[in-house]
């Protein structure tokens, strides 16, 4: 028997591979701060955020999300008719009805017994699919299931939540004998009907509360680590980490668990043994406001005769967040708000860059309305044959475009793709090149693979299948002018306008605008495209 298995405070499940994607467009808060006419320091200090990730033309939650998933299912080589489930967290609402699960089941390629579920709960979507994948693995139901949390924070322009927004998708693989990291049997809960945050139906913008938000956060992280501690038989965490509606909330967080628990922190960040110096760069930024948040707990220690060296317990202190907990903000700073993907986009850039084998992770996953899930994650030894294959979090991060204040304007009214280019390519000669099978239409919009029902809601019959390499290097230059006989060919792709012949492109998945997909357009119909892009992270 494995360690894991004889260690009864971990279930033999867990994370098996994971992936994660974001946008490559970008808006710099310093500038928005200028053209808002705000003083910078309220975003980059007051909000701890440097960026915010905008979604490209085309991009929605189906398009991150099929990144994300192909992401973790080519890391972890697994074959989708491997996958049982696919469980979508999101709090941005595709089809009011039609699970976007189903839609994704359909682009990876499993099988037809596959359960899909669209997981709406505010930012805890993703971890409450997680614990439902868990339970169904454990009692033997299911055997493998993709979890994704994928979403696009948008806000009124110049409202307050504004720089706040972000746009990303993070997945993982759960099952049995997990290769990167198990989760414990012991979960932190707490659950109430507040109104710190909503949205309601064919609302375009949620309600948030500013302070009265704040508060709700804080006290349900406490609530949530109290439940989990009560019950976690000593064992200490490495590394914390928590969600991120802005990255000075999780600072809040820390600063309030200091105040008002300190003797279960005061274990985790002073008694136990502290891991090595961070691996990564962590934000001056970050440093300066997480200093200035730490210092009202020494002001109390200063009227207690029982502390002493508190000028040296403040330098340990210091250090010990700044190993296991600020380097979890890379990812939000750089980001934005990310929703149901927040928290595991912070844990998959752990378990990428910072921890080693057996460290252990507790994590606090919180979705407004409120509920917070926390728990703990333990690292397998053989995690880093799946987390040192990229993409990886940090080429997102570093590889990006800046967009100006006035073009993420022009692309917010943009959503759908625009302009429709063609190209031939050629598979990519890498060994880690791979191919996914689809069904489209004449006008080619994804359509179901399952015989007899392969058409789309027009009526039409005229539908194919494609087998497109993930991967490609583009072998003509891109044109307008391409006949129907042509376009049904495997080795004609629709290209993004800033394609040229001779790139590594990559496949995508991108929405379909009315106008462009009015070959299989009825009423509220919404439809997608594989469309190839510009790779901007190296290939293996």
């Amino acid at each position: 028997m494995t360690e894991i298995t004889n260690n009864d405070f971990f279930f033999n499940v867990g994370i098996d591979s994971m992936g994660f994607y974001t946008s490559k467009y970008y808006v710099d808060l310093r500038e928005l701060a200028e053209v808002r006419n705000v003083d910078p320091d309220k975003y980059l200090r007051g909000l701890l955020t440097t960026e915010m990730r905008i979604p490209g033309p085309g991009e929605d939650i189906v398009s991150m999300a099929v990144k994300a998933g192909h992401y973790a299912l080519h890391k972890g080589n697994i074959n989708p008719e491997e996958i049982d489930a696919i469980f979508l967290g999101t709090e941005t609402m595709t089809y009011a009805v039609k699970s976007i699960a189903n839609v994704l089941s359909e682009i990876f390629g499993t099988t037809i017994n596959c359960v899909t579920q669209d997981v709406y709960n505010a930012c805890a979507g993703a971890t409450l699919a997680v614990l439902n994948a868990i339970g169904l693995i454990n009692n033997g139901i299911i055997n493998k299931a993709l979890i994704i949390g994928a979403d696009i924070s948008h806000y009124k322009l110049e409202s307050p939540g504004e720089p706040t927004q972000g746009a990303a998708a993070a997945a993982v693989v759960i099952s049995k004998n997990p290769r990167v990291a198990a989760f414990g049997k012991n979960f932190g809960k707490y659950t109430a009907n507040i109104y710190d945050f909503y949205r309601l139906p064919y609302e375009d913008y949620p309600v948030v509360f500013g302070k009265y938000s704040i508060d709700s956060y804080l006290k349900f992280q406490l609530g949530a680590f109290d439940d989990f501690f009560k019950n976690a038989r000593n064992i200490l965490p490495d590394y914390l980490a928590f969600h991120s509606p802005f990255a000075k909330l999780p600072l809040k967080n820390i600063q309030n668990l200091l105040l008002n628990r300190w003797e279960t922190l005061k274990k985790i960040l002073l008694d136990k043994q502290s891991p090595n110096a961070c691996p990564v760069m962590i934000h001056d930024q970050a440093c300066d406001v997480m200093k200035d948040m730490i210092e009202p707990i020494f002001e109390n220690m200063k009227v207690d005769d029982k502390y002493q060296n508190i000028e040296s317990m403040k330098i340990d202190l210091i250090n010990s967040l700044t190993n296991r907990f600020l380097p979890t903000l890379n990812v939000p700073m750089s980001i934005g708000n990310m929703y149901s993907a927040s928290i595991w986009a912070q844990l998959i850039y752990l378990l990428e860059n910072i921890v080693n084998q057996n460290d252990l992770i507790y994590f606090g996953s919180y979705g407004s309305g409120a509920t917070c899930i926390s728990g703990m994650l333990k690292v397998m030894p053989s995690f880093k044959q799946i987390v040192e294959k990229g993409p990886k979090v940090m080429n997102f991060i570093e590889n990006k475009e800046r967009k100006t204040v006035q073009e993420y304007e022009e692309m917010r009214e943009k959503i759908d793709a625009k302009k429709i280019h063609h190209a031939r390519i050629e598979p990519h000669p890498s060994p880690k090149n791979y191919f996914v099978e689809i069904g489209v239409c004449e006008g080619g919009c994804l359509v179901s693979k399952l015989e007899g029902l392969d058409f789309c809601p027009r009526g039409t019959n005229k539908t194919h299948k494609k087998r497109l390499p993930m991967y490609a290097v583009v072998a003509t230059d891109p044109t307008h002018d391409m006949n129907e006989n042509e376009l049904s060919a495997d080795d004609v792709v629709r290209v993004s306008p800033d394609v040229k012949k001779g790139q590594t492109v990559e496949y995508n998945m991108l929405r379909a605008g009315k106008n462009e997909s009015a070959h299989c357009v009825q009423t509220g119909f919404i439809t997608w495209i594989p469309t190839y892009k510009p790779i901007n992270y190296p290939i293996e």
